[in-house]
């Protein structure tokens, strides 16, 4: 019994076996940490593959949508992948902003896309531990895409009609122009590729090396301008004519900046590999020869209109709610194109088989808000109904009149026009008159979302939107609408039978003036209640991942 407490105690005492004790001890928590480390580096893996596939998700979803990102995944050859979330938005690239902040879902200016993708990733060891077999892991990718188009407002040509053309494109240039009609449809008809006119442009001032930005941001002769156009024309007897038109615009300059908006183009000074953006070349004269602010043109005009003895008219143009050009280059869906306001007063003399009465004279009076243009979308996915360019578009409101007008004050836009009863006729001296008046006011304050296809844009297709307010022509509403009264002395005559002949007379001659005003609003590119777009180019950017 002594001897085996003995060896107990020795036994106890002894320290020579404590290293294997601990060995044991350190080879076993080494075990349990490679066994984690195994997991570990199974899950790092996993999510550096599973960002792969998210990036290469994000970029086919900026190009095609949600479908194109869920085709990506399958094609990955990597399993047990899903996608998570597909969401539009914003990316601002602005460096003050937190990175995670940089991603706006829902934003309306979307040019990015975000893709959230998932993958089960197994544990082999860890599972001792927490009891899991397996571990969700996740990745997102954001794509970003620079896609642009060109449009404008205001691009509508009128129909041949004998000289109004000259006689318009003449008062704005302050010299005789003398176009024929054939030379005004050969205008109409040159396309002119806006780039390459600005690199003909920088030729012909001596600007080379300038930015189109800062060619167009500079005052240059109106002569340089139309001759640059004249050089880029592929029709020899179209080209004469313009450097024709040029040569009789000595000392007058134009900065091109205030009608055309390069965007993201300002910078580029080579048209080299840039798509072509065309237009008409009478467009572009109408544009460089508008007016500045404000400023009256009249215009006395002497047109062979069968029933109108003689015809008036005095034009007006001053701004919209901002000053903006009539075409831009952008990807900013917050970019608004506007026409000019526009003031219009047309008094034309009738002549009549009336007794007493050899002519009557209609004084009619349009005023014209702007018309509106935005970037609303643009969709490069060839497979979306909604593939091309849609704008928002507000028609011109505005108020049309039978009556007089302070013509002194109509260059002042800040004031209203005031419109009253006109006088027609006089008969028997002024003893008798005949008055008449009538107003129709235009509505159109919502806007239309318009779609142009890429077929659209490729054939240069121009279209235009509409109020609801009028079911036929402004003058012909106004006639159906009128109001005339006869006086003697003074007093009004309610049975006057000038009364019914008179209004016959305003009906027949509205056509007329329906025909004339719209060949003139629509050379001015404005009209009422009405907007006309086009979208001369849309270019889809390649998508870069941004985050």
């Amino acid at each position: 019994m002594t001897r085996t407490r003995n060896r107990m105690a020795r036994l106890l005492t002894d320290k020579r076996g404590g290293i294997s004790v601990l060995l044991a001890g350190s080879l076993f928590m080494l075990a349990g940490a490679a066994t984690v480390a195994v997991d570990l580096g199974s899950v790092y893996l996993a999510k550096r593959q599973l960002q792969g596939v998210a990036d290469a998700a994000a970029l086919a979803a900026s190009s095609g949508g949600r479908s194109a990102a869920e085709a990506l995944l399958t094609k990955s050859g990597v399993p047990g992948v899903s996608l998570v979330a597909v969401q539009t938005g914003y990316y601002d690239q602005n460096s003050a902003v937190a990175v995670g902040n940089r991603f706006v879902s829902g934003d309306p200016r979307a040019s990015a896309i975000q893709v959230q993708v998932q993958r089960r990733t197994p544990l082999f060891f860890g599972r001792l531990l927490v009891g899991k077999d397996g571990v969700d892991v996740r990745a997102h990718a954001t794509a970003a895409r620079s896609d642009a188009a060109a449009f404008s407002i205001g691009t509508g040509l009128a129909s041949l009609s004998g000289g109004l053309p000259n006689m318009l494109l003449s008062a704005l240039a302050g010299t005789e122009l003398n176009l024929s009609v054939m030379d005004y449809q050969g205008l109409a008809n040159l396309n002119v590729d806006l780039l390459h006119f600005a690199d003909a442009l920088k030729v012909r001032t001596g600007r080379n090396d300038a930015a189109y930005g800062e060619l167009f941001g500079a005052n240059i002769p109106l002569s340089d301008v139309i001759g640059a156009i004249a050089d880029t024309a592929d029709n020899s007897g179209t080209a004469a004519l313009l450097r024709n038109i040029g040569g009789k615009l000595p000392g007058k300059s134009v900065r091109l900046s205030d009608v055309i908006d390069l965007g993201p183009m300002k910078g580029t000074g080579s048209s080299t590999g840039q798509p072509s953006l065309l237009l008409d070349s009478f467009s572009m004269l109408r544009m460089v020869l508008s007016p500045p602010s404000s400023t009256a043109v009249p215009l006395d005009l002497t047109l062979n209109v069968p029933g109108l003895t003689s015809t008036r008219l005095k034009l007006i143009t001053g701004t919209g709610q901002a000053s903006t050009p009539l075409i831009s280059i952008t990807n900013d869906k917050n970019f608004i194109l506007r026409t000019a306001q526009t003031r219009i007063f047309l008094e034309s003399r009738v002549a009549t088989l009336l007794t007493g009465i050899a002519t009557i004279r209609i004084p009619l009076y349009v005023e014209l808000a702007s018309a509106e243009a935005q970037l609303s979308n643009i969709v490069c996915d060839q497979g979306a109904i909604n593939n091309g360019v849609t704008l928002a578009v507000k028609p011109s409101i505005g108020t049309a009149v039978i009556g007089d007008v302070d013509e002194a004050a109509l260059t002042n836009f800040s004031t209203p026009a005031n419109p009253r009863t006109a006088t027609l006729a006089s008969v028997l001296g002024s003893l008798t008159q005949v008055h008449a008046y009538a107003n129709v006011a235009l509505g159109g304050v919502t806007q239309q979302n318009v779609l142009f296809t890429p077929s659209d844009i490729s054939g240069q297709q121009s279209k235009t939107v509409s109020t609801q307010d009028l079911t036929q022509g402004v003058a012909s509403s106004l006639a159906n609408q009128t109001k005339v009264t006869v006086t003697l002395a003074g007093l009004q005559l309610p049975l006057s039978p000038l009364i019914s002949p008179v209004m016959s007379l305003l009906g027949e001659t509205a056509q007329i003036l329906d025909g004339l005003l719209n060949n003139l609003t629509a050379i001015l590119g404005v009209k009422l209640g009405t907007a006309t777009v086009k979208v001369h180019q849309m270019r889809c950017g390649m998508p870069t991942l941004v985050a």
